[in-house]
């Protein structure tokens, strides 16, 4: 073939490239707007005009016309299979659209690259993930006040829940079932230290155990679809969160049920909330728990002191502003505002998106210990005050995930004055560097071609 004829295939190339780009970072838990800014982009600088791009949670669509005066355009759908966080991979796929936007490679190298992503091995082994998911377990307990013996049960509670979905997970077991298990295994482990007569507070680790269970990174990209106006992709989201915190909510109840039956000691009581003379311990805690839910879920080695960074920060900023008295919501919207700005700032740094660094940043404040506080009225016939807690676990949920993007936005709008960005909103910002405009793509034979058959 002429090398100055153009590919009949590259149109379809490029498709396929921002579509597997995409898949990666949906999956990984991106927002919508940042999956359909990333894949349109990509789209673009590979040459195709008047890009549509359409996402339904599960699947992702595209389309483009090859030249301003094609009538027919050319589309490409893909399916989400599965949704597997790892942020290293989501990582090495933003800095690959980093690379293609650039200009630094071609379509071809891009999607050698990405394929090489996609097959490549998670960065940490089983047991290094299942002691970072017990450690975060541990220091949840140790945030919330406990001592050494109950954060010692919660990792090892911890490490069953881990252990047993591992093995529910390779069965095909929904995730719901997965998460009704890790529920009851918590709460099981909270009644057998009750009923040992340890004389300690077992509601911590309950709340340590359920807190590595709760859908956050979910959450937030449910709000923040919400926000954007993708509100298919945040219904999807929301009753996804509502259905995996049902699957908690289904197993400390069913245990706590036996529990009652059996004639074994519920009544646990609430823990006392921690002195101030505590907060050294829980800055430190509040870090251990955002580095180990990085390792948890495969973040990049080099992110996870600037992880458990944004927890201590965020957890400093909601202990102020809760010591003026002020609405728990509003304390950790606070906070995820700190963490939504500095998670911009250093993911920009080092090259990495900011989803790393906010969800890890708000896991200690997610409200572990309020829902099982709600469950376990519920379970004793306290309808009212169940209701009331699970109420303010939801609204603080919401105000973690709100404020985040908030902080993102805000960020945004003070580091860059493109008038794009008020079409944007808030969010995680799509992969590529932030300054980038769309070149015309280059027809010239080469490896750097962006149109070179591959």
């Amino acid at each position: 073939m002429n090398s100055d004829t153009p590919d009949p295939r590259e149109p379809h190339l490029v498709l396929d490239l921002a579509l597997r780009a995409g898949e990666v970072l949906l999956s990984g838990g991106a927002g919508a707007s940042s999956v359909t800014a990333t894949c349109t982009q990509i789209a673009e600088a590979g040459g195709l005009h008047r890009v549509e791009c359409d996402i339904t949670y599960t699947s992702l669509s595209l389309s483009g016309h090859p030249s301003p005066d094609d009538v027919a355009p050319v589309t490409s759908m893909r399916l989400v299979h599965q949704r597997e966080i790892d942020y290293t991979r989501v990582t090495a796929v933003h800095n690959v659209v980093s690379g293609f936007l650039a200009g630094r490679f071609g379509r071809a190298e891009a999607t050698r690259r990405l394929d090489a992503v996609a097959t490549s091995r998670h960065p940490y082994p089983r047991a290094v993930v299942t002691a970072a998911r017990a450690t975060l377990a541990a220091s949840v307990a140790v945030l919330l006040g406990a001592g050494p013996v109950v954060t010692g049960a919660a990792f090892a509670a911890t490490v069953l829940i881990d252990l047993a979905n591992g093995v529910l997970g390779r069965a095909g077991v929904p995730t719901f079932y997965q998460n009704a298990l890790g529920g009851a295994i918590a709460t099981a482990t909270a009644v057998a230290l009750v009923t040992a007569g340890t004389g300690i507070h077992p509601a911590l680790v309950v709340a340590g155990g359920i807190v590595l269970l709760l859908p956050g990174v979910t959450l937030v990209g449910a709000v923040q679809d919400a926000i954007t106006g993708f509100y298919v992709t945040a219904s999807a989201r929301t009753f996804e969160t509502f259905l995996l915190t049902a699957g908690i909510i289904s197993g400390v109840a069913a245990t706590l049920s036996v529990a009652v039956r059996l004639g074994l000691p519920v009544r646990i009581g609430d823990p006392p909330l921690p002195g101030l003379d505590r907060i050294p311990w829980q800055l430190l805690a509040a870090a251990v728990v955002s580095a180990s839910f990085a390792v948890a879920n495969f973040a990049p080695r080099r992110t996870v002191p600037t992880a458990g960074l944004a927890g201590a920060v965020g957890w400093a900023v909601f202990v102020t502003v809760d010591w003026l008295r002020l609405p728990p919501a509003l304390a950790s919207a606070t906070a995820a505002v700190v963490i939504g700005v500095g998670a911009l700032l250093f993911a920009h740094r080092q090259q990495v998106p900011t989803l790393v660094y906010v969800a890890g940043g708000i896991i200690p404040l997610l409200p572990g210990l309020a829902i099982y506080r709600g469950l376990r009225h519920l379970a004793e016939g306290d309808m009212l005050a169940g209701v009331s807690l699970l109420g303010q676990a939801v609204s603080t949920g919401l105000a973690l995930a709100a404020g985040a993007i908030l902080g993102e936005f805000l960020a945004q709008a003070v580091g860059r004055t493109d008038a794009r960005l008020l079409r944007r909103l808030a969010g995680l910002r799509p992969a590529g560097p932030p300054r980038w405009r769309r070149r015309p793509p280059d027809r010239t034979a080469g490896g750097r071609s962006r149109s070179s058959a591959p």
